[in-house]
């Protein structure tokens, strides 16, 4: 089968989009000055992108149009098992007063469906991860999330991912090496848990576990992390992490095997509901 070639008007578009999104709105001149394209063409691309209300003008300036909302929350919550697993970050943080993600792999990459930030510092309540938010996302290797995830997958699909995208390291604790990562991986399968020791941003640690479906395939997984200062990978720390970790996967697997067995008293047996590891 012949391999598809890339629109270069598309990937156009796509660039202009997020150097507005970089910019926190960017005027025509801005762009200009920002991206290689010349300035009839970007006026033709914002200006078609405005119509189709994916940017928005302000005065001079571009700014992302509110239809991407509607585009987010599609893919926010296209599938079923993402549910259960967003109401157990939230109550992840609020057992453990630190920060708690559930992120999912998508093309090779780690991306944060849900976050929330315990109460971990009531004095300053703005205080957690600048790096982390809904939306964001990283590479495999360097977080606990990422790493938990890679574990379910075969050494085939993992150096797929590396061929890929490689090991950049990110800080100077962060895995470079594909025998080392590997080696990383065979323990995250044998202790049930994975750990980022300031392996993607310095200053930050994180254990995660990763949130298999009923039938097998690896949905995503869970986090619970803190600055380093205070986060600990003691092991009483980590025991009680992985413990109350281990409770919300025992939640979401309760709910989705509830909500396959109200699926087939509606409809009988569907042979097509297993859950893919990436899309």
């Amino acid at each position: 089968m012949t391999s598809a070639r890339k629109v270069k008007t598309t990937q156009t578009s796509v660039r202009i989009i997020e150097a507005v999104r970089d910019h926190d709105g960017a005027t025509l001149a801005e762009l200009t000055e920002a991206l290689e394209y010349g300035r009839t063409t970007l006026f033709n691309h914002l200006r078609t992108l405005q119509e189709e209300r994916l940017l928005t003008k302000e005065n001079e300036e571009y700014q992302i149009g509110l239809r991407f909302l509607k585009l987010g929350e599609y893919a926010h919550n296209r599938r079923a098992e993402y549910t259960p697993a967003k109401i157990q970050v939230y109550r992840l943080a609020e057992a453990t007063n630190e920060e708690a993600t559930f992120a999912v792999a998508e093309n090779g990459l780690m991306w944060t469906i849900n976050y929330v930030m315990g109460d971990a510092n009531p004095s300053n309540p703005e205080a957690g991860s600048q790096f982390i938010q809904i939306g964001s996302s990283y590479h495999t290797h360097n977080s606990a999330t990422g790493k938990a995830v890679l574990s379910q997958f075969s050494n085939e699909k993992v150096r797929s991912i590396i061929e890929t995208y490689g090991l950049p390291g990110m800080t100077e604790k962060t895995i470079t090496d594909e025998s080392e990562l590997f080696a990383e991986l065979d323990r995250v399968r044998e202790r049930g848990y994975a750990v980022n020791d300031e392996e993607l941003h310095r200053g930050y640690r994180s254990i995660g576990v990763p949130v298999v479906g009923i039938d097998g395939g690896v949905l995503g997984a869970f986090s619970v992390g803190g600055p380093a200062y205070r986060f600990e990978l003691t092991q009483p720390r980590i025991d009680d992490i992985v413990g109350v970790l281990s409770t919300s996967l025992e939640r979401v697997e309760e709910a989705m095997r509830h909500e396959r067995e109200q699926r087939e008293n509606d409809t009988g047996p569907d042979d097509n509901t297993g859950i893919n590891d990436e899309s």
